[in-house]
């Protein structure tokens, strides 16, 4: 396996020293008069960084620790330091320092780090996964930038270690270089083995030495020598679950760096793609296939066009594409491709041995990605309205590729397939899930609770009955197969918590792997909806108004930050029964309730009339003859809470009873926080009889939310962008809960939980400055 020649000298150009910024700098307006200068003064050192698009420098969130609040409150408060005065660079485990002091120094300014601390000033260390940081770096838009890897199976690979370090002279760096070999699994830091990383290397690139591609980023020596630890590159993927604007700095940089590197490969100069094409099959690249200068082409039309929905379009396309050349399709488990470009990265070049298959001959990987571009041409165009010029001179661009990439195709027979894939693509289904977030019972006492996020869709189905935007509810049975036997159901786990979440922490402790699932499941025209399978003490909390990406002020409507009731169908289970088994009653009933008619029934019979304080409230032996007693179509309502007191043991006799569905309201409690007790009951009557069957409700509960959304509890502290008084029409229904609990058998995983572990000894790991 030969690494490219003279690896270590083209990357030399484009690792950078990252430090205080030069003399001269006012920390009040971020500038220092002049961007770029040369400084030789003795400024402190932080740690490495390299320059993957014009003007973005990627390297580890702990390298900017000492920059403290200035640099996270985005201030122009970094420097960065480009080049020196050296010619030459150490053998493997060396570290060159002749000239380490010179170089242009610019000023950078924080774009996203992640995570974020809590507080600058004092910075947790070690710093949490993914430990990652973009830096924009105004003035280096001419500079050397490496090859970001497109694949989501980064290794095994053999592997170069580069950074800065600390040289013999006080306020000098050397050039470190290193060799080794990476491990690790996917959505987990890489493991590294080999030479000793120095003080000063964390954020500097680990490059494939096969490929020339920046697997990952230096994130810290292990204790034991020879060991470390490094970020994958995939790890960038975080930016979109961290909010729009994340995503959106995350494109612009990929873009560029696609761009960036078809303006050299095209040009004169050096250029990573022509450095690789140069070795040939020796170095791994194939005389025919998806080569260099396909992909050079390929990913900069791609960055040109609009980026993917969501990891569940891209997959999607790429699982089509494989089918048709008769390759097995990949999971939403094991992949989370953001990118187009990552796409294509699962065709040509898997390396995915959770597959058992070997890689793709070179004729069937260039066949997949044509067909894959040919999808990716077609979906863009059917969703066209809206689309700029620029896009649409893009998207002719990328479609006259692919008509001229697969007159190059081998087989007759694929060929033939690539215009009517361009103008015939249809809606993709196969990937049409839904989300269920599984909250554990506190059965240890101690306040805090495990919790799981997993896909859900029918075992025996492609397609998922209801609307196609996510229906009445995407896995509703269908009413002819409603009253046999509860159908099976596969659940898939997208992430599940290694650490118990107290009840304040439950909506953070989730948001990143409801968001990458919703992101999985959103494909086409399918939007998912999510189920919160609750232990009964938790049916009060407010799911409806979690959120999947943090809320920006600035984009009040965008789509990916909303909370989830107000744009998705969300309903509650019942995480008892799962324990307890689905009784015959409560198959009888759902059945029922999923054919109509629909009748409310009151939880507690003597609140409508009388109020929670009526003398002689019925029994709870009483409530369940009643509810058992009750209609095959009823539905219990209540008014206020029925996470404890007397709502809690009402709830109980219903679900004891069989009831499959329930309406009641978690912001309104058993006392004397409310006046509208039987108003809540006649509407909800309403309602239930407008709606006829289950598959409806959810949709009504939906419009309900979005009708209270912009109103305050108290008309005088209104909050939203266009906030309201309360509206007398639907206030009954504000903080209002739906429980659906159908039969279901499930498929896929086991138990979710085991009891909790000892407390775990500190981290052998060390970050490096």
């Amino acid at each position: 396996m030969n690494a490219p020649a003279n690896l270590a000298d083209s990357v030399r150009t484009s690792v950078v020293r990252i430090g205080a910024p030069p003399e001269g700098y006012d920390g009040s307006s971020g500038t220092s008069g002049d961007s770029r200068r040369s400084d030789r003064s003795r400024r402190a050192f932080w740690g490495s960084g390299f320059f993957v698009a014009p003007g973005w420098v990627l390297t580890c969130a702990h390298v900017l620790a000492k920059g403290a609040a200035p640099v996270w409150r985005g201030e122009r408060a970094i420097g960065i330091t480009i080049g020196d005065a050296a010619g030459s660079t150490g053998g493997p485990g060396a570290a060159d320092g002749t000239g380490g002091g010179g170089g242009t120094v610019l000023l950078g300014e924080l774009a996203f780090g992640l995570p974020r601390p809590e507080a600058p000033q004092a910075p947790p260390s070690p710093w949490p996964f993914p430990d990652l940081a973009l830096v924009r770096v105004p003035g280096a838009e001419d500079a050397d930038c490496l090859w970001l890897s497109d694949r989501s199976v980064l290794t095994p690979a053999d592997i170069g270690l580069y950074g800065w370090a600390p040289g013999e002279v006080r306020g000098e760096q050397m050039f470190f270089t290193g060799l080794g070999k990476a491990t690790g699994v996917v959505g987990r830091p890489l493991m590294l083995s080999g030479d000793q990383l120095t003080e000063g290397c964390s954020g500097g690139p680990v490059l494939d030495q096969r490929r020339g591609t920046v697997l990952g980023v230096s994130k810290g020596a292990g204790r034991r020598p020879g060991t470390g630890l490094a970020t994958p590159v995939t790890a960038l993927r975080r930016l979109c679950d961290a909010g729009p604007r994340g995503a959106r700095v995350l494109h612009e940089v990929l873009s560029a760096h696609d761009r960036h590197h078809l303006s050299r490969y095209t040009g004169f100069g050096h250029s990573w793609h022509r450095q690789h094409a140069r070795l040939g099959p020796t170095g791994g690249e194939p005389a025919y296939g998806f080569t260099v200068d396909r992909r050079a082409e390929l990913y900069a039309l791609f960055a040109e066009v609009e980026p993917p929905t969501g990891a569940g379009q891209v997959l999607q396309l790429a699982n089509e594409a494989r089918n048709m050349v008769l390759r097995r399709p990949y999971t939403l488990r094991d992949h989370d491709p953001r990118s187009w470009r990552e796409g294509a990265g699962l065709l040509y070049d898997p390396r995915d041995h959770s597959t058992a298959e070997e890689e793709p001959s070179p004729d069937l990987a260039l066949e997949a990605v044509v067909l894959y571009a040919a999808k990716v041409t077609a979906a863009l165009h059917r969703s066209g309205p809206g689309r700029t010029p620029r896009a649409v001179r893009a998207l002719a661009e990328l479609r006259e590729w692919v008509e001229r990439t697969a007159r190059t195709l081998l087989n007759d027979v694929i060929r033939a397939q690539v215009p009517g894939v361009l103008d015939g693509h249809r809606a993709a289904s196969a990937a049409r899930a839904d989300v269920l977030v599984e909250i554990e019972p506190d059965i240890y006492g101690s306040g805090r609770h495990a919790w799981r996020v997993a896909l859900v869709r029918p075992a025996d189905k492609d397609d998922l009955p209801g609307e196609p935007a996510g229906g009445a509810f995407g896995h509703l049975p269908d009413a002819d197969q409603a009253a046999g036997e509860d159908g099976e159901r596969e659940e898939l786990t997208v992430e599940q918590s290694r650490e118990d979440a107290p009840r304040s922490g439950l909506e953070e402790a989730v948001r990143a792997a409801l968001s990458r699932a919703l992101d999985q499941c959103d494909v086409d025209d399918h939007l998912a909806a999510v189920e919160f399978m609750l232990p009964r003490p938790l049916f009060d909390e407010p799911v409806d108004g979690w959120r999947a990406r943090p809320y920006d002020p600035d984009d009040p409507f965008n789509p990916h930050t909303m909370p989830l009731g107000q744009r998705r169908l969300v309903v509650l289970r019942d995480r008892t029964r799962k324990d307890q088994g689905f009784t015959p009653e409560c198959r009888t009933r759902a059945a029922a309730v999923l054919s109509g008619p629909l009748e409310a029934v009151p939880l507690r019979r003597e609140v409508p009339g009388a109020g929670h304080d009526a003398p002689g409230p019925e029994s709870g032996q009483a409530t369940y003859g009643r509810l058992r007693a009750a209609a095959p179509g009823a539905v219990p309502v209540h008014c206020a809470r029925v996470g404890g007191g007397p709502g809690a043991r009402a709830m109980a006799a219903a679900l004891g009873a069989g009831h499959a569905m329930a309406l009641w309201r978690h912001g309104c409690g058993d006392g004397q926080d409310h006046d509208d007790c039987a108003e809540f009951h006649r509407r909800a009557a309403e309602l239930l009889a407008e709606a006829h069957s289950a598959r409806q409700v959810p949709l009504h509960i939906r419009t309900l939310r979005n009708r209270n959304a912009e109103a305050a509890d108290d008309p005088e502290e209104s909050t939203g962008v266009n906030s309201a008084p309360i509206d007398p029409s639907s206030a009954w229904a504000r903080h209002i809960v739906l429980l659906y609990d159908p039969p279901h058998r499930t498929s896929g995983d086991g138990p979710l939980r085991e009891p909790p572990l000892m407390p775990r000894p500190p981290t052998a790991l060390r970050s490096t400055p």
